[in-house]
């Protein structure tokens, strides 16, 4: 080997190590960087006629396992899904309240029949009377509570799918730009740090919707689960009409009929969840808004509605002065004022109930009436209890309850109330387990993924130290090279 190719081959040498020195340095200041996959410099003979002529660098790898990177997305998606249940579901149990506290329906339902049953034992009494009123007028109040609570959790979650299909969107016009970047730099390109800015879009996509990703020609083909294609060589965006206010009987129904409210489409097609498509969501935030949106909050939209109902239909039946037809048709709870027909209530009266004016002391109202039966045309007896027995003997009856309410079809006013509640914090509580399952399934995903893919501190500095000798041992040739030259020239 002549001089001047020995000074080439070390030059080489020192220009691999470089970049070596360079690429480990990025991996250990990326150490603690989210979605940073460690990057590895392959180096390779350097030819030149024939001939060795050094190193060279072939290329700057970055290697995945794309199956545990799938598992990973597919646990991200589950977790998603399960979390958004178990927020929703605690904001509305916090606000509804357990049945023993006091803004329950059971809590108001069992203090107003506390307060009818003292009454029945002291008829005259004019503070009973009013005590009365006023616990019947609470538990209008807390069906109002209620009903509002679940309209807005309804609203909530239509803003929720709103604003998340407004970022997939957004996610995926980004992901196809850099689809066309890392495949405008080609194979021989760093384009290292570009693909790991495109798996993190993807990671946070895969919370929102489950995806599949198809890696095809440094570019990316999504999908969604179901195999609706969302970005191949250009972007199928989510549509979705926003329903800022959504009343009690507003309900998504599926295709080819008109729906009161918005499914998602993609290319004409629906995906919503209940759609009937056989590619439709079935994880992911996004799912999970749907499901509150269009199942949960119906339901307990029925119960509290279902439970109104019987309340108000038993407390008109019970008044021996209620003759059915107006104005004395209606009783000591009101659909709006108006009489009520439980067989063609409209859904939403829970938040329309309210206590007679003819009895609301509020609204200049006679509580005695209570006694005396609310259209009763003169005052009865101080003495006589034989109405408020009447009125007390509603919650031993056992009443009907429509089964798409989802729990039971027979009890008391007082039974179903209490199951309402426990209803609702026993579908907090399986949200709140799953999730917990879901997040310890992804919580050992991600460590093998990072484990495998991420940066160890300890073995770039290992191979810190190894190129620092190679980089001396390269430097020391050169030196060598030179003075073997300076003593060449010394000689002429």
């Amino acid at each position: 080997m002549s001089i001047s190719q020995a000074i080439q081959s070390a030059l080489s040498g020192l220009n691999a190590t470089q970049t070596q020195a360079a690429i480990v340095s990025r991996n250990i200041s990326n150490a603690q960087t989210e979605g940073y996959v460690r990057k590895d410099v392959e180096l390779g003979s350097l030819v030149v006629g024939g001939s060795g002529a050094g190193v060279s660098v072939l290329s700057i790898s970055r290697t995945v396992d794309e199956f545990l990177i799938r598992d990973v997305r597919t646990a991200a998606s589950r977790v998603g899904y399960q979390e958004t249940l178990s927020a929703a579901l605690s904001l509305y149990t916090d606000l509804v309240g357990q049945p023993q506290d006091e803004r329950s329906l059971a809590s108001a339902l069992g203090e107003f029949q506390r307060e009818l049953a003292l009454l029945g034992e002291n008829p005259e009494d004019v503070a009973l009377q009013q005590a009365v009123a006023a616990k019947a007028r609470d538990l209008t109040g807390v069906f109002k509570n209620t009903d509002s609570a679940i309209r807005q959790l309804r609203e909530d979650a239509d803003a929720q799918i709103s604003g998340t299909v407004i970022n997939i969107n957004r996610d995926l016009s980004e992901i196809h730009r850099l689809n066309l970047e890392i495949q405008g730099r080609g194979r021989d390109g760093d384009i290292g740090d570009l693909l790991d800015q495109r798996d993190r879009l993807i990671d946070k996509l895969s919370q929102e919707i489950p995806i599949n990703v198809l890696p095809s020609n440094n570019g990316v083909t999504i999908l969604t689960r179901g195999g609706v294609t969302l970005l191949d060589s250009e972007v199928h965006p989510l549509s979705f009409a926003a329903s800022p206010v959504i009343p009690p009987n507003a309900a998504y129904t599926p295709p080819p009929g008109p729906s009161a409210l918005s499914g998602l489409t993609v290319d004409g097609v629906d995906i919503a969840p209940g759609s009937n498509y056989p590619g439709a969501l079935d994880g992911g935030k996004l799912a999970a808004h749907f499901e509150i949106r269009d199942r949960l909050m119906p339901r307990f939209q029925r119960q509290v509605d279902e439970l109104a109902s019987q309340l108000t239909a038993a407390f008109q039946s019970a008044d021996a002065t209620v003759t059915g037809v107006a104005p004395n048709d209606t009783g000591l709870f009101t659909d709006a004022g108006a009489a009520h027909d439980p067989l063609a209530y409209a859904p939403g009266l829970a938040g329309r109930i309210g206590l007679n004016a003819l009895v609301d002391p509020l609204a200049g109202g006679d509580p005695s009436r209570i006694r005396d039966g609310v259209h009763a045309a003169v005052p009865g007896a101080a003495g006589d209890p034989t109405q408020i027995q009447a009125f007390s003997s509603v919650f031993t009856q056992t009443f009907g309850f429509d089964p798409a309410a989802g729990i039971q079809t027979s009890a008391t006013l007082l039974n179903y109330a209490s199951n309402a509640s426990s209803d609702a914090h026993t579908l907090r509580s399986t949200a709140q387990n799953n999730a917990k399952s879901e997040t310890i399934a992804f919580d050992s995903l991600s460590n093998s993924r990072l484990s495998k893919d991420g940066v160890n501190i300890d073995d770039e500095m290992q191979k810190m130290l190894s190129i620092e000798r190679s980089y001396a041992a390269s430097a020391q040739v050169i030196s060598a090279a030179n003075r073997m030259l300076d003593q060449l020239l010394a000689s002429f």
